[in-house]
């Protein structure tokens, strides 16, 4: 079965022949009056017709059908796929939506969570100035306890206030916090924290507010903001080191000394007191010329 079925291409149709043979051999079966063969020539060329229709028909259906079926299958198999693609698109796209919308809103509260913080430091401050004045004795000097043993810093408090110092607790993530406008005299920082209960998707995301540095990153950064800052190393593992060992400690830290937790009262603040006398000034109160970062 070639082209030439299509068409004629001057070569000799023996099928045609033969056919026409035999409808000339029906038509002249046909006898009668003119009535009878007039009906019975034109039912044999109609059912001739019919016949060619549907011979031409069936050799068009065999040799297009297959390809518009398939044609009309991919068709439909392709919009389904198309059509699931976007749906997952959107899908996706709603997802981001509500990741975007969450993370915002968990920036948010930790901004909150921050300016509160900074505020209620700023209230401690102010408040315990006006203790002082009214106890009548000097202002008392700002001690950061960066510490997450709150407790510890509640019970301490109240003895080293009489003796000149305040005390005001941080965890290790909050150490920023107005750190410049209160101007800090001495920091005591543990060597050990637990990591803050963040979401799984703002662990070690730079863009989350004031994720927690390493302790001896956090000491390099306070110096920087403020150099003259004296900084105390406070951690059980110092208990009964000798003082050249407690030295060799500072300085593997970056502090300006070592003492074993937990210590006395007055032996902490007589190394506050040392501390103090070796610099020959004291730090301003206000806020440092240097605005590396936001404070709240």
């Amino acid at each position: 079965m070639g082209l030439d079925q299509f068409g004629e291409f001057g070569t000799f149709d023996y099928g045609r022949t033969v056919r026409e043979e035999q409808i000339q051999k029906q038509l002249k079966t046909c006898k009668g009056s003119f009535k009878y063969r007039y009906n019975c020539k034109s039912a044999i060329l109609r059912a001739h017709g019919r016949d060619t229709f549907n011979y031409w028909g069936s050799k068009i259906g065999y040799t297009f059908g297959p390809a518009l079926l398939i044609y009309v299958i991919f068709n439909l198999w392709l919009r389904r796929v198309e059509w699931n693609e976007e749906r997952e698109r959107r899908r996706l796209r709603l997802i981001r939506m509500e990741k975007k919308r969450q993370k915002d809103s968990r920036v948010a509260t930790e901004e909150g969570r921050q300016r509160t913080l900074a505020a209620q430091r700023r209230q401690s401050i102010r408040t315990a100035e006006k203790d002082a004045m009214r106890q009548d004795v000097n202002r008392p000097l700002n001690v950061m306890f960066v510490t997450q043993d709150e407790l510890l810093v509640e019970k301490m408090a109240p003895k080293v206030f009489p003796l000149g110092y305040h005390l005001i607790a941080t965890d290790l993530r909050d150490v920023f916090l107005s750190y410049k406008e209160i101007g800090y005299h001495i920091i005591v920082i543990e060597n050990e924290f637990k990591g803050p209960k963040l979401h799984p998707e703002d662990v070690g995301d730079e863009d989350f507010p004031d994720l927690p540095l390493p302790v001896t990153a956090t000491i390099v950064k306070l110096r920087e903001r403020k150099d003259n800052v004296r900084v105390v190393s406070y951690a059980p593992e110092y208990k009964g080191l000798t003082a050249d060992q407690l030295a060799q400690k500072a300085i593997d830290i970056g502090a300006d000394i070592a003492i074993g937790k937990p210590a006395e009262t007055l032996d902490l603040v007589n190394l506050f007191d040392s501390l103090l006398e070796r610099k020959d000034s004291v730090p301003e109160t206000g806020e440092s010329d240097e605005d590396d970062d936001e404070d709240y």
